[in-house]
């Protein structure tokens, strides 16, 4: 079995239950509940009914509040982000969307590339220029000019959009997600601070600005 697949095992496999309880990747139970959390309409519908009575500054708040709910029971810094920016501007992903993030979670399949918060809130946004009006889309190049902006801003708030690098700036060092011991390493300090939490926080704050300058 080579590096990759123990990798793998050690997120998805037996080991798992022999893990900490801090997971990067979430148990079956607490990862559905979680899904169920994010497109059950009764609760988008409560949290709708009164966001035009709210500040720029209320919403963002939620929106972090979601993101802080999310992460712990997601496990995924990817479906945490898109999840709360889902929820709070009404973005109307399935299920089946939500599931299909779950790849870029780590970055990219565990391999520290793009970190999950930046796919998750480039997909969010995606969702969002695709409701746009068409001229407003053709006229402004719409969803590379949101994206474009939060590349930029998530960039100069941790210096990079790759996941080890993100790491390296948060935790002072990066982390080998595939490397069972590493992983174990990265789950006890990520249980000592909210590092990866303020990550995704600053990842919905900066789409959830893009979204409400723009709408």
């Amino acid at each position: 079995m080579n590096q990759s697949e123990k990798g793998y095992k050690l997120f998805t496999g037996t080991e798992q239950s022999r893990m900490n309880r801090r997971t990067f990747v979430s148990q079956s139970v607490g990862w559905a509940a979680g899904l169920t959390l994010l497109v059950s309409p009764g609760i988008i519908t409560e949290v709708f009914a009164s966001r035009q009575d709210k500040s720029k500054e209320e919403i963002i708040k939620e929106l972090e509040e979601k993101a802080g709910t999310f992460l712990p029971k997601l496990r995924s810094c990817a479906l945490a982000s898109f999840g709360a920016l889902n929820e709070q501007f009404e973005l109307n992903a399935d299920e089946r969307t939500l599931r299909a993030l779950m790849p870029f979670t780590g970055g990219l399949a565990l391999r520290g590339e793009t970190c999950g918060a930046v796919s998750g809130s480039m997909l969010a946004l995606g969702f969002f220029a695709a409701s746009m009006d068409q001229k407003e889309k053709e006229a402004a190049g719409a969803p590379f000019k949101l994206g474009g902006m939060f590349f930029e801003g998530f960039t100069k708030a941790f210096g990079s959009t790759r996941c080890k690098e993100v790491l390296e700036h948060q935790y002072g060092r990066s982390y080998d997600f595939l490397n069972p011991e590493e992983q174990r390493e990265f789950m006890e300090a990520s249980a000592k601070s909210n590092k990866c939490l303020e990550v995704v926080k600053k990842a919905v704050s900066i789409a959830g600005h893009i979204i409400l300058e723009n709408s």
